[in-house]
Parts: structure tokens; C-alpha cells; sequence
């Protein structure tokens, strides 16, 4: 008895349940995509496919109305009789014939106008109806590659699974079925029970519900940039509204509005917007924006489709259906993809509990990547279509001889074979099944050779090694440098190995040791490839270095989501260096300044004696409002720019040569980014320190600031340097305090301006400010022109900039070319 009890239990799922499934067509019998079929008077719903494809593979038994809903097209309703024997469904839809006759225009008013501002009255409203939810979630990603430079087609289709050889085809399919809790206005947290992605099947798919907040019941919607929706409340004066149309919807009067940009640059969309007569709340969207609206290069377009679903009992049109699709191209590279998602079971809740909302946004259940074919055949709300089918057969198949030992080794044969130029250019050895490589970095380290008036010219060959995964688990990485100054004449070698332990807090120990020549003002000065230019053009040689010997201990690991810990220990022995070179390419007769910052024309004098130092070092950064999203093999961190960024450190410098030059350093950084809408972002960074028992310490201990005296800039936002200051005019062994600030408008300035707005700039204005025990503030004020360039490729950008201390002022201009940052 008790085993006919255990197969009914097992077996009751099947017959209280009934698939549904169909297509829908036009009156062409052409397939409809992005359909949606709701079940009446419920929050079940899916949508249809590209090839107009559609399922409920779990729908509760009995007499349902299915309605299926398509913008352009005439609603239809179909009742049937939910069984496990369903047959599948055949709808066509009919194209919806425009109902403007029955709309009354006067001539006092645009008719659209007065919907929107009745939207616009009742958006807060209409918002909070749907303020606080649990629901179901599900997205399906994808991504295709179209077309891509010769070269790089052929290698792409040689390593990625399903290019061809014009590299075009699908390089990601992903999907996810999770439930997720969400709070007005961006509180969320979600918990994912399955997850797929095509051709990895210990992989983890990123298109989670943490990208599908798009509310245009909000005054704005962030697409990398603040898109101002058709009804915030200051959307008049950026859009133009014409009624295309009418239609009734459950009884309810439906406005099809067009919305178009009244400028073309602004950060606006072009589309439709369904409206809800008497409660005026938003029916769907089918917009469009021209990635030049987002200041964002590489892409070239956005499409958002929204559907809302009407529920009788609740009162309440909720999102069923939301479709982002995107193409985008750089440097010859031709893509597009898109993400369906799918809403669904609705639950509304007047509070949360308390703790719902934490500092995790997602959490990825173990074994939610394991599902095998059936979970998602009876899972999956939304039909593959045929290419989907496809490339999950394809590349599932392969996955396993990819992985291989056999095949990897096969590919590592022919990428570890060793050429006649492999001992100049450097070469690699890599065991892919192992997870390790040994590399070898000759000319191809180009980037760490450089020229400066101490070394001369310098080249750097590296032989590193790795062992472990770059995304999970451990990883240990043995870097060597070797470098060679050939007016110096001095070989010298400095390792870096570094060890971390997991993914999980990502507990790193560092250990390095050797001898290098650094920077006075290290990561505070000049980039190495600016410096070879000034110095080899214009002989104005800005690196000045000593040498430093040492022996250096790290650890670092997360204590929280918001917390990170560093601990530090070293022994260094530090020496003075001298010029060894003069040379340059114009102006040969004139000299190179000393090797001095303290006195740049003092050949002979030393900016410090040499001498021996123990150094300990503790810091704690604070992220605020960091979330993270927690895998079974790894904890993701997401910075949230809304909030402070906090560092909080104190060194301690025993000077073993001479212990008076011993000291204490404590300082402390804050810095945030702001979002204003419209008006763009604001940077800004408060840097502040004091130095205790520092008066006999070593010059090179000083805390230096991030001057410029080049005239180039080379970052996109200078929230953390000055414009003009000299790099060790107002270095400090006392209290000291920076302060940056950064307005970028954006094009909220230039976009407004006929013919200037063509241009696609941005405006830029920023203060710094520097204070010191010895000296009077130092301000700097500046305004700049961003965003400068043409098509795609926009990296400049030019700032001018007035200084003010003590009376005495100077001006300059500063040109920004932010591919420099990147390419040292």
C-alpha cells in the first residue's frame, strides 16, 4: 500500500498540470514574435518567440482564457480546456485598424498632450501600485557575432565554438529562471534555481533580474546614462506626443502616443507609449535609442519593448514582458543580442520582512547549473526558437571532447610550438587541462621599456608563470621582471609572487623582492611613455628616481561584502641615484635636470642618504552600499558608485640607518560618484593625512602629490590629480589635505544649441584643492570640452585650467587623451 501511495505522489504533479503550447501568426501566417499570452485573470504569462513559438509547459488543470496580446495587433482571447492531452494552438492575430475618428481634437490642445500630462500627474501613483512584489523571474540571453575583421575571424572561429569563418554566428546563450523580491525604488533580492549556459555547463549565466529595472514610471532610466522617461515630470521639454490611436483593452480605453526627441542629441527615446485611459497608468512601450543618446561609443542602437497585463481582482496593470535587444560595433566588430524576459506570479506584500533586503542582491542555489534537459522542457516559460536549439545541441555536444585532455593538448601543441623569433618577440608554454602556463615576455613587453635622463634607455624582459583559474578558486602567479639600463649600465630583477587562496572572501598573500629604480612620487607622476616623449622632444625629463632594495609581504582579504582589509610588511634598503644620460633628439646641447627634486639643478648633492627601513602597514576600505552576488564558487563584488568609498590606513616606518628618521603616517580617502540625471555626474575625492615624529624623515617617504606638468592628461575623469601642479613643489612630511571635484554635464549644455549639437560634446567643470602645514592653499579651477572626436572613436577631450595660491595665479591648457591610461 505504502508503495501505491509513493507512485500517486510521484505521478500527481503530471495530472493536476497541463502543457500548453502553439504559434502565433499574422494574417500572412507570418510568425509573431515578443506575443504576449497571458492567462486571464491571473499573473501566468509567457511570450513568444522569434519564430512565434509559445508554451505553458505547467498550467494548472481546467477551463482557462488565454490572451494573447501584440502591439499593432488586435487583442484575441481564446478559451479551452486545460487537460494532459492539449493539443497545440494556432492564433492568428489581426492587424489593428486605427481608431482616430473616434478621438475628439480640439484646437486648443493637442489630444496626445493631454493623456501625457495625465500621465505625468499620476505616474508617482501609478508607480506605487506596484512598489512591492515577490514574483517569478525568467531570462534568456544571446548574443551574435556578425561580422569582424579577416584576421581576427579566423582565429575567432578556430577558439570560439559556433563562428564560422566569417566569424559571424552565436558567441553566448544563456538562461536563468530564478524568484526575486523587489522594493521601490531599486531594492532587490534574488534567489536563482537554475541557471544554463550554452556549451559550459559548470557555468553561470549573468542575465539576472538586476539588469531588467527599466521603470518609466521613474523620471529617468539608467541605460548607461539617464534616459528621461516620455512622462517624468519634466519630459515636456524634451518631447513631441502625436495620438497615432486608439484601442479598448478589458473594457479599458488604450492611447497609442508617439514620442519623439525634440532634439535629436538629448538623452531621450523614440517610440510609442500606451496609455490607460482614467487611470492613466503605462499599457507597453516600443522605444528605441541611438547609442549616440547613452555617450556611449560602441553602441549603436537600443530597442525596449515593455507589455503590461491587466489583473481584474488586483486592480493592477503589472509588467509581464520586457525585451532588450541591442547591436553595437567597434574597430570592424559587427554585434547584436538581445535579452526576453519574463515576468510572471505575482505576489504583492504591504511590508517586507525585515533582513530581505541585505548586502546581497543575488544568490545563486548549488546545483542551479546542473538542471538537466526536462527541468527546462517543463521549466522554460518562453520556446527556444530554432537557432537557440541549435546552438545549445551544437555546443553541449562538443563541450565534452573541448574538455577534454586529448583535444586540449591537441590545441596547446600548436599554440606552444616554438618559432624562430619566439626567443625575441617571447613565447608561451601553457598546459590547458592543468590550468598553467610559463611565459616568456621579450619585445612584446614593449611597455615596460621607457627613457628617462636616470636609466637612459631601459628594456624589461619578464618570465612569468600561472597556475590556477582566473575566475575561480585559486590562482598563483609568479611574475619576474628583468631590467636592463643601458646608460646606467645595470641589470636589475625584481619578482612578484602572489598567491589567492579562493573566491569566496579572495584571501591574497604577496611576496616580492629584488631591486628596482622607483619614483620618487610612485603611481603619483608621469606615465613612462609621456615621460619618453617629453624627454627625447623637449628634453624635460619628469621621472626622477632612487633605488630601493626590499623585501615586501602583503595580505589581503574581505572581512565583509563591504569591507576589505590590507596588511603589509617590508624591509627595503633605499639609495640615491644620479643622471647617467643626456641624450635626446632635439635641443642636445642643453642638460637634463638633476636627479633632485629638492634641487633640480644640484648635480652633486643627494636628495637623501641611504639607509635601511622596516615598514608596517594597515588599511580597511569601505565600500558602502556594496552588494554582491553569492555562486556556489564565488562572491561577486558590485561596487555601487551612489555611495562613499571609504579607505582608512596607518603606516609605520622604523628606520633602522638612523631611528630618528623613523615615523607614523595616518591618512584617510573618501570619494563618491553622484548621478544628477539630465545634468550629468559629480566626482569627487577627499584625500587627508598627518604625518607624527616626521621632521629627519627620508624625502622619499614624503607624501607627493598627482601633479602634471606636461600639459596631457590621461585619464577620462580627474577626480584624483591636479591639472598644473608641479609633481614635488608641496610634497609634505606634515598634516596635509586634497580635495577633487568633477562636474561632467554631460550634453545637457551643448545638446541644446543648434549645429553645436551635432558635435556631440560634453561640458566639463572641476575644482581641486591642496592644503598643507608649510604652504597657503593651492586651488585650481577648470572648464573643459569632453567627449571630442568623431564616429565612434571620441578620447579626447580639453580642459583650461587657472591656478590661485597666495595671490600669484597661472593659467594652461590641458589636452586629455584617455587611450594613453590604458595603453600604460
Amino acid at each position: 500500500m505504502k508503495y501505491t501511495l509513493l507512485l500517486l505522489t510521484l505521478l500527481l504533479p503530471f495530472f493536476t498540470k497541463a502543457q500548453i503550447s502553439g504559434t502565433v501568426v499574422d494574417q500572412q501566417n507570418k510568425p509573431l514574435a515578443s506575443v504576449s499570452v497571458l492567462v486571464k485573470n491571473s499573473y501566468l504569462g509567457t511570450s513568444t518567440n522569434s519564430n512565434g513559438e509559445f508554451s505553458f509547459p505547467k498550467l494548472p488543470l481546467g477551463t482557462k482564457t488565454l490572451i494573447f496580446k501584440s502591439l499593432g495587433y488586435k487583442t484575441t482571447a481564446k478559451i479551452l480546456e486545460a487537460n494532459s492531452h492539449s493539443t497545440p494552438l494556432h492564433i492568428i492575430l489581426e492587424e489593428d485598424e486605427q481608431m482616430l475618428e473616434e478621438v475628439v481634437v480640439t484646437n486648443s490642445e493637442n489630444p496626445a498632450l493631454r493623456i501625457i500630462k495625465q500621465a505625468i500627474r499620476h505616474r508617482e501613483a501609478n508607480g506605487n501600485v506596484i512598489d512591492k512584489y515577490q514574483a517569478d523571474f525568467y531570462s534568456k540571453g544571446i548574443m551574435r557575432m556578425q561580422n569582424m575583421p579577416k584576421k581576427m575571424a579566423k582565429a575567432a572561429s578556430e577558439n570560439i565554438p559556433g563562428l564560422d569563418s566569417t566569424g559571424s554566428g552565436v558567441i553566448y546563450l544563456s538562461e536563468t529562471v530564478s524568484k526575486i523580491s523587489f522594493q521601490k525604488p531599486n531594492k532587490l533580492y534574488e534567489e536563482i534555481t537554475a541557471s544554463k549556459v550554452s556549451g559550459n555547463d559548470q557555468g553561470f549565466s549573468f542575465n539576472t533580474a538586476m539588469g531588467a529595472n527599466f521603470d518609466f514610471y521613474s523620471n529617468s532610466v539608467d541605460l548607461g546614462t539617464g534616459i528621461i522617461s516620455p512622462i517624468a515630470n519634466n519630459a515636456l521639454s524634451y518631447y513631441a506626443y502625436k495620438l497615432i490611436d486608439t484601442r479598448e483593452e478589458d473594457g479599458q480605453q488604450v492611447y497609442k502616443i508617439q514620442v519623439k526627441p525634440k532634439r535629436d542629441k538629448e538623452p531621450a527615446v523614440d517610440g510609442y507609449i500606451y496609455i490607460v485611459d482614467e487611470s492613466w497608468a503605462i499599457y507597453a512601450v516600443d522605444f528605441t535609442i541611438p547609442g549616440y543618446r547613452t555617450q556611449q561609443p560602441i553602441l549603436d542602437s537600443i530597442a525596449l519593448l515593455q507589455h503590461y497585463a491587466w489583473h481584474t481582482q488586483d486592480k493592477r496593470w503589472t509588467k509581464s514582458m520586457q525585451r532588450i535587444s541591442f547591436s553595437l560595433g567597434f574597430f570592424g566588430i559587427k554585434a547584436n543580442g538581445s535579452y526576453l524576459q519574463n515576468f510572471s506570479n505575482y505576489r504583492f506584500v504591504q511590508e517586507f520582512p525585515k533582513g530581505t533586503f541585505g548586502n546581497t542582491l543575488a544568490k545563486i542555489n548549488s546545483g542551479a547549473n546542473l538542471k538537466d534537459s526536462l527541468y527546462w522542457q517543463e521549466t522554460r516559460p518562453i520556446e527556444l526558437t530554432r537557432e537557440e536549439r541549435l546552438d545549445y545541441a551544437f555546443k553541449d555536444s562538443i563541450q565534452a571532447v573541448r574538455s577534454s585532455v586529448g583535444y586540449l593538448d591537441s590545441i596547446d601543441r600548436v599554440r606552444n610550438k616554438f618559432r624562430v623569433l619566439s626567443p625575441i618577440m617571447g613565447y608561451t608554454y601553457q598546459n590547458s587541462y592543468r590550468n598553467y602556463s610559463i611565459s616568456y615576455a621579450g619585445l612584446s613587453n614593449l611597455t615596460k621599456s621607457s627613457f628617462n635622463a636616470v636609466q637612459g634607455f631601459t628594456f624589461t624582459a619578464a618570465i612569468n608563470a600561472k597556475f590556477g583559474k582566473n575566475e575561480t578558486g585559486r590562482l598563483t602567479s609568479l611574475n619576474n621582471d628583468f631590467q636592463y639600463a643601458f646608460s646606467e649600465k645595470k641589470l636589475r630583477f625584481y619578482a612578484d609572487y602572489q598567491h589567492r587562496f579562493n573566491t569566496k572572501n579572495y584571501a591574497t598573500l604577496a611576496l616580492g623582492f629584488g631591486n628596482q629604480a622607483v619614483p620618487f612620487n610612485e603611481g603619483q607622476g608621469v606615465l613612462p611613455l609621456i615621460n619618453n616623449f617629453s624627454s627625447l622632444f623637449f628634453k624635460d625629463s619628469y621621472i626622477q628616481l632612487y633605488q630601493r632594495e626590499q623585501v615586501k609581504l602583503n595580505y589581503a582579504q574581505n572581512v565583509s561584502i563591504p569591507l576589505r582589509l590590507f596588511l603589509s610588511a617590508a624591509w627595503a634598503k633605499r639609495s640615491p641615484l644620479y643622471n647617467h644620460s643626456n641624450y635626446s633628439f632635439l635641443r642636445k646641447e642643453e642638460f637634463y635636470a638633476a636627479n633632485n627634486p629638492l634641487a633640480p639643478d644640484d648635480y652633486e648633492t643627494a636628495p637623501f642618504n641611504n639607509n635601511s627601513v622596516l615598514e608596517l602597514g594597515a588599511a580597511l576600505r569601505w565600500a558602502l552600499g556594496q552588494k554582491s552576488i553569492d555562486r556556489p564558487d564565488a562572491t561577486l563584488l558590485l561596487r555601487n558608485n551612489r555611495y562613499p568609498l571609504f579607505t582608512l590606513g596607518y603606516n609605520h616606518s622604523i628606520n633602522l640607518t638612523d631611528r630618528s628618521m623613523s615615523y607614523q603616517h595616518l591618512y584617510g580617502t573618501a570619494s563618491q560618484t553622484i548621478s544628477f540625471g539630465t545634468l550629468g555626474l559629480l566626482s569627487g575625492r577627499i584625500n587627508a593625512g598627518k604625518f607624527f615624529h616626521a621632521e629627519n624623515m627620508p624625502f622619499t617617504d614624503y607624501k607627493h602629490f598627482a601633479g602634471n606638468q606636461t600639459h596631457v592628461g590621461t585619464s577620462a575623469v580627474y577626480d584624483n590629480n591636479f591639472l598644473l601642479l608641479p609633481y614635488y613643489s608641496h610634497s609634505s612630511n606634515k598634516a596635509y589635505v586634497q580635495l577633487h571635484a568633477e562636474q561632467d554635464f554631460k550634453g545637457y549644455f551643448f545638446n541644446k544649441i543648434p549645429l553645436l549639437d551635432a558635435l556631440q560634446w560634453g561640458l566639463i567643470a572641476g575644482y581641486h584643492q591642496l592644503a598643507t602645514e608649510e604652504r597657503k592653499p593651492y586651488h585650481e579651477f577648470s572648464l573643459g570640452i569632453d567627449n571630442i572626436g568623431w564616429g565612434k572613436y571620441r578620447l579626447f577631450r580639453v580642459d583650461y585650467v587657472r591656478s590661485l595660491q597666495a595671490g600669484q595665479q597661472a593659467a594652461g591648457v590641458v589636452v586629455g587623451i584617455k587611450l594613453l591610461n590604458i595603453l600604460n
